[in-house]
C-alpha cells in the first residue's frame, strides 16, 4: 500500500504528467485540448490521467460528450510539507557538522 505522499511524488516524477498538470493551471480543460497542447494522443493521455487521478491530482468528468479534466493541487501540500521538513532537517544537520568541524582541530 502506498501513501498519499508516494502517490503524489510518483505521479509527478514523470515529465509528461508534470506538463499535463501545468496545462491545467489554466483551469478545467477538455482532455482533447490537453492532448493537443502537449502533443500526445488521447490514448497516451488517458494512461497519464489515471496515474494523476489515483494520486488525487486531477478530477475528470463528462459533459456533453466531452471529458473535462481539472487539477486539484491539495496533494501538493503533503509533498511540500515533506520537502520543507526534510530541507530543514538537512540544513540543521549541515550546521551541526560545520559547528563540530569548527570546534575540533583538523586531523591529518
Amino acid at each position: 500500500m502506498t501513501s498519499a505522499l508516494d502517490d503524489t511524488l510518483l505521479a509527478l516524477a514523470d515529465p509528461m504528467r508534470r506538463r499535463i498538470f501545468e496545462v491545467l493551471f489554466a483551469g478545467e480543460t477538455p482532455a482533447a485540448g490537453i492532448a493537443a497542447a502537449i502533443g500526445i494522443g488521447q490514448d497516451v493521455l488517458a494512461g497519464h490521467l489515471v496515474v494523476l487521478e489515483t494520486a488525487g491530482l486531477v478530477a475528470r468528468r463528462w459533459n456533453a460528450g466531452k471529458e473535462l479534466v481539472k487539477a486539484d493541487p491539495a496533494p501538493l501540500e503533503i509533498a511540500a510539507e515533506w520537502i520543507d521538513t526534510n530541507r530543514e532537517l538537512w540544513a540543521m544537520q549541515s550546521q551541526m557538522q560545520e559547528s563540530s568541524r569548527d570546534g575540533t582541530p583538523e586531523q591529518r
